[in-house]
């Protein structure tokens, strides 16, 4: 494989998808977990990740916006 194409289909751990699929995954096994400890454990680590996501999620929501007014500009 070509060195400069090895990390083509890396998912960077800081990415928007990342954390869509984890609060996914994460709220999944918070629905399956039985032990009320395991689910509390789950429960706040699904809070931040969607925090995170939240956060990601309006600075797409804004990149968009700006795009669309400065191509409604042109």
């Amino acid at each position: 494989m070509n060195s400069e194409h090895s990390d083509q289909h890396i998912v960077p751990h800081d990415s928007i998808l990342l954390y869509r699929r984890g609060v996914w995954f994460e709220s999944q096994a918070l629905w399956n977990e039985k032990d009320p400890v395991c689910r509390a454990n789950i429960a706040r680590l699904l809070a931040e990740m969607t925090v995170k996501l939240a956060e990601m999620e309006a600075e797409e929501a804004q990149k968009f916006l700006e795009q669309t007014a400065s191509s409604d500009v042109a």
